[in-house]
Order: structure tokens, then sequence, then C-alpha cells
């Protein structure tokens, strides 16, 4: 960490000019075809100058722009760079991708631009970040998680049980009480209280998952459980494989994993939304916010109180956030989805 930072201070020495100066811009590079009405109701980029900050501690010895973090994130990310590259000469990115766990610290010590994730940041990255910097980073919301893990992507999430077990539909609220204990009306230990009759009545529900300091099990916990305990019968796995394959043996288990990893042994149970409609979590439930296990790809900027935003990682936030950069991620065969116009909106917002 702190050999990446010294390195960068270094580098800064010699690329005065770089950093002296504002970058002349060049032509926009051609757009993709826009892909869905969301996509084309975002204004197109318009490149702006920017001057690269004298000492980032992103610069690297050569002179590049050093971004990493979540390597899941690489075929978007070098569009984007290559896209950026091409509006403003003089900029050129280095890829450094460590994985997911690398992206908060190397942003917390400005080693690289901004930090990709797949899930929210946990309370372990917060304080750290909080300790070295005295606040919270920006989140920014760039994309919605993909529903498709064969290129081994950031998904959403589905609930899963064996396919003996006669369960049609659960809804959100259900499945929390499942899943975990100390709920307002009581908690659900016995299928029978699902509804379920005959031998089912009377059976214990098993309950599986990843740990709470993970990332599903942070998000379970932020966004669903409310920080209760989880059940006493609940198993943890590190891993989908791991959490799948044992309620493949377990005719009485309920798993949240992630989703598109149905077998001949396990299904996917629809979720009743809001609005009493089933969801099983296509992309347009997924895009339209109506599957309550849908997830989102984050973008982390390092933020100082009482300093602005970096300019740099702003005019590159601008790009993801347009209609260029979103039909980027739309480009991606079975990979993260675009925000909605509002969306982009919302986050674009936060840069000012």
């Amino acid at each position: 960490m702190n050999s990446f930072s010294s390195g960068a201070r270094h580098a800064a020495a010699h690329v005065t000019a770089m950093t002296a100066v504002t970058v002349m811009l060049a032509a926009c590079a051609t757009p993709h075809p826009v892909s869905s009405p969301e996509v084309a109701a975002l204004p197109a980029w318009q490149p702006a100058p920017v001057s690269v900050p004298a000492g980032a501690g992103y610069i690297t010895p050569a002179g590049a722009i050093r971004v990493g973090g979540a390597e899941h994130v690489k075929y978007i990310v070098e569009r984007f760079d290559a896209l950026f590259a091409k509006t403003h000469p003089g900029i050129t990115f280095d890829n450094q991708a460590k994985g997911t766990t690398s992206s908060l610290p190397l942003v917390t010590y400005e080693v690289i631009l901004f930090g990709p994730v797949g899930r929210g940041i946990n309370p372990v990255e917060q304080k750290a970040y909080r300790d070295a910097n005295g606040g919270e980073p920006l989140e920014l919301r760039v994309a919605h998680a993909s529903n498709d893990t064969s290129q081994h992507l950031a998904t959403s999430l589905a609930v899963y049980v064996n396919r003996a077990n006669p369960v049609e539909r659960l809804s959100e609220q259900q499945v929390v009480k499942m899943l975990s204990i100390g709920n307002l009306g009581g908690d659900y230990s016995r299928w029978g209280q699902l509804g379920l009759g005959g031998v089912w009545a009377q059976r214990a529900i098993h309950p599986y998952g990843t740990p709470e300091h993970t990332g599903f099990g942070d998000y379970l916990q932020t966004i669903h459980i409310e920080h209760r305990r989880l059940a006493p019968s609940s198993e943890q796995y590190g891993d989908t494989g791991s959490i799948l394959k044992r309620l493949e043996a377990d005719p009485a288990g309920i798993a949240v994993a992630a989703i598109g990893r149905e077998t001949d042994r396990i299904r996917a149970v629809p979720i009743v939304d809001a609005n009493g409609a089933a969801t099983t979590g296509t992309p347009a439930e997924i895009v339209g916010n109506a599957y309550p296990y849908g997830r989102f790809l984050y973008f982390y900027l390092r933020r100082v109180p009482g300093q602005p935003l970096d300019p740099l990682a702003v005019e590159y936030m601008r790009m993801v956030l347009s209609r260029d950069g979103q039909q980027i991620i739309a480009s991606q065969v079975k990979g993260y989805m675009p925000l909605t116009a509002d969306e982009a909106r919302t986050e674009l917002a936060k840069l000012n």
C-alpha cells in the first residue's frame, strides 16, 4: 500500500507537464448504438477539459492513471478507459485489478482513481476509510447487477428450495422470518407456517446462506433482515456453489444465493412483490426495481471533508453515467444492466 503511494508521489515529479496544464480534447468517440429507451433518454456525454491533480497518488511511475479493484468489471472498465483516453489525449490508464476486497483499501489511500465493488461496502471497510479520511467515500450506483453467473460477475440473488418442496411462492417478509429471529409478529421455524400441510406441516425449516460479513450476507442484513440475528438452525457456507450443493441434499432447506443456478434438484421460488405479482428476477424486473433481490454495481470515489472531489474522477463518472457510458454497460452480453434514466440522474447529482 505505502509503496504504491510513495511511487505515485515520486512519479508526480516526472509528469509536471501533464499535471500543470489542462488536457486538450479530441473529437468525441463514435457512440455505441443505443440499446434501450432508458439509455436513449440519457444525455450524450460532452467531454469537458480536465486537469490531472498534481501529486495524485493514483499516478503510476509511467504517468498513467491507475485503476483497479474488482476484476469482474474488466469488460466495461477497459471500454470506459478507452473512450476517456480517446477524448482526452495524453491520459492513459493502467488497470491493476486485484479483486473486490482490494477496492476500498486502495481508494482509501488514493492508490486508484475509483473503486469498483459488486456490493455495498461493509462496516469494516467503512471504519477503515473513516479513520483515514475523516468521513465517508462517495458511493455511486453505476449499473444493475447481472442475472447470469457464467462470467463470474456480481449478480442479483434468488431464493431456492429443494424440488421436493411443494411451496409455490414466497413473499420477501416470509423469507425474512425464515432466515432470522426477533421479527415483528413472530418467526417461522416450520414449513406448516407457510401453509404447507401433510408431512410438511411440522417439518423444520433449514436456512442456508453466507456469513453476515460476506457480500451476500451484509446485503441481506442491511437491506432485508435489518441486522437481526440469524435463525439458530442456519448453516453458513462461503459461496453459492457450496450453499446449493447442501440444499440439493436437504428437502426441508431454503437458501439465498446467486441468481440463475437452478438444477434438476433445486429451483428458485417466485417472490411476491409489493403489488402482489410473482417475480423471478428477469432483466425487466431487476431494472424496474420490481424484484426484491435485485442488486447494483457500485463505484466508490475518495472524498475528504472540506475538499472538492477529484476533478478527473468526477469527469470519468460523468462519462460512466451518460448515454455513452451506460451503452458500454449494455453492450456486454449477459453482463451488467444499465441504470434507468432517473437512477442515472440521481447518481449524477451526487457529483455536484
